[in-house]
């Protein structure tokens, strides 16, 4: 093994880096955005069902 090979694979990890975060900040590759579903599954999930499971807590 030689010393090229961890810095060919260093440029391609980088190059492949690249062409992610091209793809994530083109039009074409995000997301559309939330619709009523998500925002309620959001809420539920991240804000109701902790408040609720505190709560429980509590008073145990």
């Amino acid at each position: 093994m030689t010393g090229t090979e961890p810095k060919r694979a260093a440029r391609g990890a980088q190059a492949e880096l690249e062409r992610r975060i091209a793809a994530l900040e083109s039009v074409a590759g995000q997301g559309g955005d939330l619709d009523a579903a998500s925002i309620a599954w959001l809420l539920a999930l991240g804000v109701a069902l902790p408040a609720i499971v505190l709560t429980i807590g509590w008073f145990l």
